[in-house]
């Protein structure tokens, strides 16, 4: 059984995250802070989030079904196109792909 939630406050810190991510992407010098993190490519901002395989979707770095606590913190939120996140899932990030935070952050 999933532990992610899907409430009102879920939706709006997703929505608030996808539109940092579309302000980052329209100025060249943030947005390969836009990218995706796994394979540290541009993300398709214009499409509808999760619609395409280039869309933007919204990554867990630490997986919510392992980590619930961390479902709705922004530190462990991670711009990604929804093929390289349906890819991943929720196991860990493998072939050198994203980078590991230090166990400071």
């Amino acid at each position: 059984m999933s532990k992610r939630t899907h409430t009102r406050e879920d939706q709006r810190l997703r929505t608030e995250f996808y539109e940092e991510g579309v302000l980052l992407d329209a100025d060249p010098e943030t947005r390969h802070l836009a990218d995706c993190h796994l394979c540290r490519t541009r993300i398709d901002y214009e499409a509808k989030p999760g619609t395409t395989p280039d869309s933007h979707t919204l990554d867990h770095y630490f997986p919510v079904d392992d980590y619930p606590e961390l479902q709705n913190d922004p530190e462990n939120f991670r711009h990604a196109h929804f093929n390289c996140n349906s890819s991943r899932g929720k196991g860990e990030i493998e072939n050198g792909l994203g980078e590991e935070m230090p166990a400071w952050w």
